[in-house]
Parts: structure tokens; sequence; C-alpha cells
């Protein structure tokens, strides 16, 4: 990472314990500091590898670091993949700077191997410091994914480091590469240490993309032995693409059958006879899918 992003070592410590504390002023303080200082990083620790968390992104500020980054809603993900009992392959889509690809790692001892789809460039360069010391084989790929290969234009907010609401828009124009990642299976010549695992966890995270991309996506569903899928669900992001969290759902139920549940509401199951709103608060969700 570019030496200008980082604050001096002691600086540095000082900021982590910050960020990592309730205190009195914390938000007046991070908004100073992500005025003046929005494009360096904060480097913390995990699992003894550094992990740089963005200075302007008050989540890792209210959820106290990157280490306890909305675990209500990721460590049930974490437990449902231990309870595969089996090697599985992570696909970290719309990766942002790779806090779920981390999480993953530090939780589930069965994770094999990691790929790291995000198209924002100035993501992807925390994204790849962050997970290049992975015990794990990574592979980090700079482009979006959707059920196409090719170009778009990448709408995102040019002050921030990284903004991890940005998306693409289907024109097929621009400099932001995409592909559909059963394109990007078959062009890859892959070592013994990063083939596939019959098991696929798939972190979909995409901003409006998320039925293409299950649909660039359907040789890899089907073919699994399993698939557990982490989907986020986002009022914001379903007026704007003029869907429902139920399309979501039925895109990935085109291809094999699976079961939803709701980990910010104790793993509570998903009745697919109603809508999602009908049975939870409308608001942003991780939802998990396990394939039956």
């Amino acid at each position: 990472m570019e030496p200008n992003k980082c604050f001096a070592p002691w600086i540095n410590a000082i900021l982590v314990l910050l960020q990592t504390k309730e205190w009195r002023g914390k938000h007046r303080f991070y908004l100073w500091l992500a005025k003046d200082f929005g494009n360096k990083v904060i480097t913390h620790n995990i699992d003894n590898r550094p992990f740089s968390v963005p200075v302007g992104e008050w989540c890792f500020w209210l959820e106290k670091g990157p280490e306890n980054y909305y675990l209500k809603e990721f460590l049930p993900f974490c437990d449902v993949l231990n309870q595969l009992n089996a090697p599985f392959t992570l696909f970290d889509l719309g990766a942002d700077i790779g806090t779920v690809s981390s999480l993953v790692a530090v939780h589930c001892e069965n994770l094999k191997n990691v790929v790291a789809f995000e198209p924002n460039p100035k993501s992807f360069e925390v994204l790849t410091f962050n997970l290049d010391n992975l015990k794990q084989p990574v592979q980090c790929v700079k482009s979006a994914v959707s059920n196409f290969d090719g170009f778009a234009t990448f709408h995102a907010d040019p002050e921030r480091l990284n903004d991890h609401e940005g998306y693409i828009d289907n024109s097929g124009e621009g400099d932001t590469v995409v592909t559909s990642l059963d394109n990007w299976q078959a062009k890859q010549n892959l070592t013994d240490d990063f083939l596939l695992q019959d098991s696929l966890a798939l972190k979909i995270d995409v901003e409006g993309q998320e039925i293409q991309l299950i649909e660039g996506a359907k040789t890899l569903i089907e073919s699994a032995q399993k698939v557990i899928i982490l989907i986020e669900v986002h009022p914001e992001v379903l007026a704007r693409t003029q869907h429902t969290a139920d399309d979501l759902f039925a895109s990935a139920e085109k291809y094999r059958e699976f079961d939803w549940i709701v980990p910010l509401y104790d793993n509570t199951a998903i009745d697919r006879q109603l809508s999602l709103f009908e049975q939870v608060p409308i608001g942003q969700y991780d939802i998990i899918g396990i394939s039956r």
C-alpha cells in the first residue's frame, strides 16, 4: 500500500485504541479525522496479520474495529460454513477491503481458498494489502461481477477511499471490467492449491447486480455439491433496480433449491410463501441461503 495512506506507527497505535474503545466525543473526532485525513487508513491486527481500514468509514468506529464487524450477521454465516465439515472455496463478491474474507478466515478452519472480486480501484488497493498474507491462497480480481463479460461505468464517490455503495450500470460502456463467474472459471488454469472445492460460499454484496451475478454463476451453482449464499438485501438498492428481496431469492432458486434464514433474527427461517418484509421489518439485512 502507498506509504502516504498510512499514519506514523505511534499515531496509528493511538488511533487503533481510539477506534476500538467507546468514549465521549468519538463521533465528533471521527468526523474531524475523516474530513482532514479521509484518504488514510488505520492498520489493525487480526489473527497476527495487519488489516487496514479507511479512516472515513464510520462502521469500523461504530463496531470497534474490523475484527468486530457486524458479528451478529457474519458469525452465523461462519457457523453455517463450519457445519459443512468439508473444505470450501469462498467467493467474496463485492469484497470492498476484504473484511468478510478475513472474518471467514479467522472463524472457519475449513476455508480452502478465496476469490475476491472488487471493481473499485481505491478499495482494491486496500483489499490486496489486507488479503496478501492470509494463510489460505487468495486471488484478488479487479472486476465487477454480472452476467456478461465486457465493460461498464462504475458509479462511486470519488472523495472516499472506499465507497462500498458504488455500483455499475448495464450500459456496456465504461472502463470498469465486468465478468461472470462462469466465464471467469472457464478461463482459469487453476493450480492444485487453487482448485475450486465441491462446496462453495458466495458472499454477494454487489449493489444491484445480484440477479445478474447469480445468472452468470449458473454452472457453478448447479454443479457444486453444496452452496452457501450470503446476500445483502438493501431497500434503497431494491428501489433503484425495481426488484424485491424475493426476486433475489427466486433468482438462485432457478438453479437449485435453497432454504433462507435471517441471522439478525436468530436465524429465523424465511417462509417463501410470504414476502420477506411481511416477516421482518423493512431494513438492510444479510440473508443466508443454504442449498438443499
